[in-house]
């Protein structure tokens, strides 16, 4: 038997790479372009998601105000747009790779 390839069932728990996605994962083709920034387009979408939360909330607060009345169609667009993604931003990172990605950007 070679030297360094551990015998069957002899290896340690918990190896092997931590969970990035907290769902299952598949294979596509995209462009080069997009793959490399896909990070960053998770980031946006979860940032978004929470800036539309925010701003229906504002929104919901004054609503009896007529300057708010551009924001809540604007809002409600977004909310629209995103609701038709069909993804739920805030569960698209593993808990514990969202909190190493926080500790990274400091």
């Amino acid at each position: 038997m070679p030297v360094g390839i551990p015998k069957s069932g002899k290896r340690n728990s918990g190896g092997g790479r931590k969970k990035k996605y907290n769902s299952e994962l598949v294979q596509k083709w995209v462009p080069t372009s997009i793959a490399d920034k896909l990070d960053d387009i998770y980031q946006l979408l979860i940032d978004l998601e929470k800036e539309v939360d925010t701003w229906e909330k504002t929104c919901e607060e004054k609503s009896t105000s007529p300057r708010y009345e551009q924001a809540r169609k604007l809002v409600s667009t977004l909310r629209l747009l995103l609701n038709r993604l069909g993804v739920d931003a805030s569960s698209i990172y593993a808990q514990d790779n969202e909190n190493d990605k926080q500790e990274d950007k400091l």
